[in-house]
């Protein structure tokens, strides 16, 4: 078919042309980030936690009274609890899975171009493990003597050994043996030797947002000041968690001058981790599905008011040989043509988008394959929307260029 015709009628109708080209690319725009941002949320949901996280509670004191001693107080809680029925263990930490969010460098040189690897340490004692249920992948597990107890000001030193996750020795290592290698936590920092490989759990949002979302190392010190003081991770009996969460809590507020901050079943911590971003996505792809359909409407209005401006020349092609059907796909690439150019368009505007959303949360969320689907979703929506006033035309009788005008 000879598009020449197609291309002097856009020219004729210039301002609707402009009109529905902004307007489809705007629309591509708002609606593939959208469904860029709620593809990768959907994905990290579906992604395993690697630790029982139905059944383990955080709990996160903070004392008011300064004279109170942290420490004998950090003795009592883990002695207390350990005492509970159903209570499996606890471990104190500085910080809490899915909300680690404490992020460093970690390096294999300390040389000034040596690169960077991203992760969170998490401060604990041996009896980590168990709570979280980790699996030791290659070397030892931690105990005891490796840990390191004391008041910040007071103990200057830290622990010169530590465990790192299966994706952290693959990221450092790659097939290379990760136990016995060394590591540095930054780079005016003393070495620190990798003697366990355990396996992954989810850290937090800003690793999540990195694809790196189960990157971590475990140093075995537990230090603490009036200002800072650790959480608690306590794993309980399978289901137990809700029914035992107050009790747990007054056993915690048998210590004087305190207060409980956070405690929560980690369920509650991970559902919270995407709370944001789900709301987030959800509100634009409800604005996006709104546009989409005043994009199909202006599309429906624009070749119906062509339909009712070029009648007569319809009626002449009719009168001339032309079939219904040539008819039909005069209109149908009319608006393919349009579409295609907003679409271009919105997928320079998509670009844009996906880059401030992605700068702004630490993450790549753009995935091409996501993108030409919802280009090919939204040209299949226009071609639905022009069928009708297409097939309306069609059926102009080759009789109208008889009638005056």
């Amino acid at each position: 078919m000879d598009i020449k015709p197609i291309f002097l009628s856009l020219k004729q109708n210039k301002f609707l042309t402009i009109l529905m080209v902004i307007q489809i690319a705007f629309t591509m725009g708002v609606l593939s980030s959208s469904v860029l941002v709620a593809t990768e949320t959907l994905r990290e949901w579906g992604m395993p936690s690697g630790i029982p996280h139905e059944d383990i509670i955080r709990i996160s004191p903070e004392f008011f009274d300064e004279t109170q001693d942290v420490g004998q107080a950090l003795v009592k809680d883990i002695e207390r609890v350990k005492n509970m029925p159903d209570v499996i263990n606890i471990a104190p930490s500085n910080a809490v899975p899915f909300t680690a969010e404490n992020m460093i460098n970690v390096y294999l040189a300390t040389t000034e171009d040596a690169q960077e690897y991203k992760t969170v340490v998490f401060h604990s004692d041996e009896n980590i493990f168990d709570v979280l249920q980790l699996s030791l992948i290659e070397g030892r597990l931690l105990n005891a003597s490796d840990v390191i107890k004391g008041e910040s000001s007071a103990t200057p030193e830290n622990a010169s050994q530590v465990m790192i996750s299966q994706d952290m020795a693959t990221a450092l290592f790659a097939d290379q043996p990760a136990v016995g290698q060394t590591i540095w936590l930054a780079k005016n920092a003393d070495p620190v030797q990798v003697v366990g490989v355990y396996s992954n759990f989810m850290v937090g949002e800003r690793l999540n947002g990195r694809g790196k979302s189960y990157q971590s190392i475990i140093r075995p010190q537990i230090k603490w000041s009036q200002n800072r003081q650790p959480h608690y991770l306590i794993r309980v009996g399978s289901g137990k968690g809700t029914a035992m969460m107050e009790d747990i809590i007054d056993v915690f507020y048998q210590e004087r001058g305190r207060f409980i901050n956070n405690p929560e079943l980690l369920k509650r911590t991970q559902k919270r981790m995407y709370d944001g971003r789900g709301s987030r996505a959800l509100t634009m792809l409800v604005i996006s599905v709104v546009l989409l359909i005043i994009t199909g409407l202006g599309m429906t209005g624009l070749t119906a008011f062509q339909v009712t401006q070029k009648r007569k020349q319809i009626g002449t092609r009719r009168a001339l040989g032309a079939k219904k059907r040539d008819v039909m796909r005069y209109f149908l690439t009319e608006n393919s043509i349009i579409t295609l150019i907003g679409l271009l368009i919105g997928i320079l505007v998509t670009l844009m988008i996906t880059f401030e959303l992605s700068e702004q949360a630490s993450q790549n969320f753009m995935n091409v394959s996501v993108l030409l689907l919802t280009g090919l979703v939204m040209w299949i929506v226009n071609i639905l929307a022009v069928w009708f006033p297409a097939r309306r035309a069609a059926n102009i009788a080759p009789a109208i260029v008889t009638r005056s005008a």
